[in-house]
């Protein structure tokens, strides 16, 4: 027996329309969720797919196949008509040399013209009375009838003028039952009339409020990220073009919550734009390891307002595991995980010297003092040595301007207050201080416990931490790209 052919629905030839599946564009085959490469709605590339659209802009002369101009079908074959009888006036009798011939070309444009206002005309009847049945309220359509009147409406939408399609936005927005391919269908289109359901609509899909937020333009993007129904799900998807526009608007809803991999996605972006530091300090959603990060590129006003913010005190959590210290430590054999995340909690930490020495309160001044003197990468490893940390974080401290970060490693490992003051107060070949910089400097330094700045210079070493990592990709920092 032979093999059935694939199911394919059965297309009767229609008069003066061509076969979509023939004319179809390659813009209208890009499949299902997939975005074009613009990222703008395919609209035009569905419209392009039925050649009797209405077109947004009139034909000039000469121009009838110009792109965006669209001839009307019924027009098509009179038009096909008389250019082949001005080709070959020899075969056609329109031809003859009469001094009629000028009349006869006028009566056959007007024709065509009254033909496609017709046509026009029948659409524009039909898509209304077709939304009058969309609207119906549930008591008098059933799910199957609605969704059957939305195809039918599905196939001629997109041949409507704007206003037209508007207008049953506005209708569709005012029912909840609306089916979501015709739903789709409007979000999809130009900004004006997508902008009117999704102003106008009081629930959406989140799916497809999703999918237009990455398929449609910005335009789309603005309407969609004032929605009082924004879910983490659709913001998402908002912040993938990075429009500052539309980023503002999301993170000024502090109501609305963002997903840790939009967190992390908008503090890498901050590094570049203070005014997205400010909103992101704004939201309570913003953690400890994000302030921490945020911190070395941010000004002097919001390094004090990280600190004072992500306070933390590591005892609770220290005595939580206080048994495993000395199996870890003093043992063979400890994990590496877990003595990385004991190290973290830096229980009983005292400055060490080259031999690994208890280092003595002169001595830790004293290397301090030479370190703002010298090059930073000459005093990497002695500091990083005394404060516990790797020299990569020691040496970006000291060529760090600011001084904040170098009154938390100051307090971290213990510095008297009396020795911080005399330490700023010296020449310093990267960053010497003014007197009112220094009482700046010197009130972060006053309003840090040591546990805190400890945990401060963790976070800062700790690049064995997931989400650390992840935020040192985002960035571009990583050696692996």
């Amino acid at each position: 027996m032979p093999r059935a052919a694939p199911f394919a629905p059965f297309r009767r030839s229609r008069p003066g329309r061509p076969d979509p599946a023939m004319s179809r564009s390659p813009a209208s085959n890009v499949p299902f969720g997939a975005a074009p490469k613009d990222a703008a709605p395919a609209r035009e590339a569905r419209r392009d797919a039925h050649p009797g659209a209405a077109a947004p802009t009139a034909p000039q002369s000469g121009e009838a196949g110009a792109p965006g101009v669209r001839a009307d079908p019924l027009a098509a074959p009179l038009a096909n008509s008389l250019d082949g009888a001005l080709a070959n006036p020899m075969s056609n009798p329109l031809s003859d040399a009469s001094a009629d011939a000028p009349a006869e070309t006028a009566g056959l444009s007007e024709a065509a013209a009254d033909d496609g206002a017709r046509a026009r005309a029948q659409r524009a009847h039909l898509v209304r009375a077709l939304t009058d049945l969309v609207v119906l309220p549930a008591r008098r359509i059933s799910a199957n009838e609605r969704a059957l009147v939305a195809d039918m409406l599905l196939e001629i939408f997109a041949l409507v003028e704007p206003a037209l399609r508007i207008d049953v936005a506005l209708r569709v927005a005012r029912v909840r039952e609306a089916p979501a391919a015709l739903v789709r269908e409007i979000l999809l289109d130009e900004p004006d009339v997508a902008g009117t359901y999704l102003r106008s609509a009081e629930v959406a899909p989140a799916v497809l409020l999703a999918e237009c937020a990455r398929r449609g333009a910005t335009a789309h993007r603005l309407a969609i990220a004032r929605r009082h129904d924004l879910s983490p799900h659709v913001a998402d998807a908002l912040l993938e073009h990075d429009e500052p526009e539309v980023t503002a608007l999301i993170l000024k809803r502090t109501e609305c919550a963002l997903s840790p991999f939009a967190l992390d996605l908008l503090l890498a972006r901050s590094a570049a734009s203070p005014e997205l530091q400010a909103l992101l300090l704004q939201r309570s959603d913003i953690e400890p390891a994000h302030g921490f990060i945020m911190f070395w590129w941010s000004d002097a006003e919001r390094r004090w307002r990280i600190l004072q913010r992500f306070a933390v005190n590591r005892a609770t959590i220290q005595d939580a595991v206080d048994d495993l210290y000395g199996d870890v430590f003093r043992g063979a054999g400890a994990d590496p995980m877990v003595k990385d995340i004991l190290t973290v909690l830096d229980r009983r930490f005292r400055p060490r010297g080259a031999k690994g020495e208890p280092a003595s309160v002169d001595f830790v001044a004293r290397t301090m003092a030479a370190s703002r003197g010298g090059e930073p990468q000459r005093f990497a490893d002695p500091i990083g040595r005394i404060a516990g940390v790797s020299r990569e974080l020691a040496a970006r401290i000291l060529r760090d301007p600011g001084g904040e970060a170098f009154a938390v490693l100051c307090k971290g490992v213990g510095l008297p207050r009396e020795k911080f003051r005399d330490i700023i107060a010296r020449p310093s070949a990267i960053a010497p201080f003014e007197m009112e910089r220094r009482e700046a400097l010197t009130a972060v330094f006053d309003s840090l416990a040591r546990d805190y700045a400890r945990a401060i210079l963790r976070y800062w070493d700790w690049d064995g931490n997931p989400r650390i990592a992840q935020i040192t990709r985002l960035l571009g920092l990583s050696e692996d790209g």
